[in-house]
């Protein structure tokens, strides 16, 4: 019985990841109570368009927050600063949400807070990243806690709201969040960028790796550590991650249909009944618990590409389904994809930007993976599935994604997998393989020599195939 509680602590892995995974299922706890601010701005009596342009600042702050934390990150070389300022201004924006009444002050609290808070959670993605890197565990798993909390956190503020009224919810926000910023302080180990190789490492390392950097990667990337505009230019010439960056706008404005016209057309065709909403609800929150927690197996097991285009079938089979389901009930049963087209998407996407990204540009690059997700695509989403659902119906709206956005994903989905990079060293979520001795100086921060090349020289690529049987296909970019 001991080992079975531990095990809901740990997942099976190290300990010294449990404050992470506490991290990940407190603030997601925290800000699942953004699910109920349309109730919140309707019992403020605010007009339906003006919730409707509330409910789309999210989005733009998405697009915009992210990538400039993360970069300001990136720059200072400071992650762990900037994660604690994002994180505390977050909590306190949000909770001082419940004083404002007027409109325009309402607008403005609401860009300021989600600016904060989407950070808050992309910075997470790279924490979690960094310290995976060092001490080896599935992100998957990491994300699974999230989920999580998420799902707690959403049923907790419904039973709050309903006790004790839908304001008191903002106090859960604020509590959860100094409570996940002591964590953050306390117990996870501070991000540390590699520390700066001397002359004659960097020869020696160069020589012995054919010229790339103590990751994998191309000298001339790691020279571009702290060189922001530089770093950039790197991105844009990477042809796999330019496609990669296609997909995740379409699979966002799919996933942003889902999430602001889904429930709404469920309930509506089901003659307004309620339950099936929490059902569903229910449903998606428990599918997503497997997928998270074996993702980094799944991806391991058949590639970043294969994952990728698995999920996005989902999605075409989600959508395919909407546009005919008549019984809602029958949609239910389909609503266990939600695992695949957010769980496993969302995982093959983070693992395979933090590794291909530049060195010192992690922060950006998961900076940017969010805002194109979140901001653009469910913006988009958002945007023009809502002027097709009030003018043709719901069902034109998902004819539209079911024969004109999947395909399309499914074309660069197909692109993607010809020009996706196979790495020589593990995913950084799997080094825990390496020699104990090389885990111990990983844990301090540390990429000593031998242990960076024994990571680059592994035989598994983190990716499904061995080091000898692959080769970096965009290497020819």
């Amino acid at each position: 019985m001991g080992l079975r509680i531990g095990f809901l602590f740990d997942g099976g892995e190290t300990k010294e990841l449990v404050p992470l995974k506490m991290l990940f299922l407190i603030l997601f706890a925290a800000f699942s109570v953004q699910t109920y601010l349309p109730i919140y701005f309707d019992s403020q009596n605010f007009s339906k368009m003006q919730i409707g342009v509330l409910l789309s600042i999210p989005c733009v702050c998405a697009i915009l927050s992210p990538p400039i934390w993360g970069a300001a990150a990136d720059i200072m070389q400071n992650q762990r600063a900037v994660h604690i300022a994002c994180l505390l201004s977050a909590g306190l924006l949000m909770f001082s949400i419940r004083f404002v009444s007027t409109f325009p002050v309402m607008c403005v609290m609401v860009f300021a807070a989600n600016f904060q808070t989407q950070p808050a959670m992309s910075l997470l993605d790279q924490t979690a990243m960094a310290l995976l890197s060092r001490v080896g565990g599935d992100y998957g798993k990491q994300r699974l806690y999230g989920a999580i909390g998420y799902g707690a956190g959403g049923y907790a503020a419904g039973v709050l709201a309903a006790t004790v009224g839908i304001a008191w919810c903002f106090n859960m926000v604020l509590a959860l969040s100094l409570l996940s910023l002591f964590i953050l302080v306390s117990f996870v180990p501070s991000y540390s960028a590699k520390p700066p190789a001397t002359s004659t490492e960097k020869t020696a390392l160069s020589a012995q790796e054919g010229g790339h950097g103590a990751h994998g990667k191309p000298a001339e990337e790691e020279e571009g550590r702290g060189d922001f505009l530089h770093s950039l230019a790197l991105i844009l010439q990477k042809r796999d991650l330019i496609v990669l960056f296609a997909i995740v706008l379409l699979a966002g404005l799919m996933g942003g249909l889902i999430d602001n016209f889904l429930f709404l057309y469920l309930f509506n065709l089901s003659g307004d009944n309620a339950n099936l909403v929490g059902v569903v609800i229910a449903t998606e929150t428990v599918s997503e618990l497997p997928l998270f927690f074996y993702a980094n197996h799944i991806i391991t097991r058949f590639g970043t590409p294969a994952c990728i285009f698995a999920s996005l079938i989902a999605y075409g089979v989600r959508m395919t389904v909407y546009v005919f389901v008549q019984n809602p009930w029958l949609a239910l049963p389909i609503e266990t994809m939600h695992g695949l087209t957010y769980g496993l998407l969302w995982a093959a996407f983070t693992n395979y930007v933090y590794q291909s990204a530049p060195e010192g540009t992690e922060g950006t690059m998961i900076g940017l993976l969010t805002a194109v997700q979140k901001g653009m695509g469910s913006g988009v989403g958002t945007l023009v599935g809502g002027y097709i659902y009030e003018h043709w119906g719901p069902r034109a709206m998902w004819r539209v994604a079911a024969f004109g956005v999947f395909p399309l994903s499914l074309l660069f989905a197909a692109i993607f997998s010809s020009v996706a990079l196979t790495f020589t060293g593990q995913s950084p979520t799997r080094k825990h393989s390496v020699a104990s001795s090389h885990e111990a100086r990983s844990i301090l921060g540390s990429y000593g020599d031998l242990s960076v090349m024994a990571l680059e020289h592994s035989p598994v690529n983190g990716y499904g195939a061995t080091s000898n049987d692959t080769h970096r296909k965009s290497d020819l970019v």
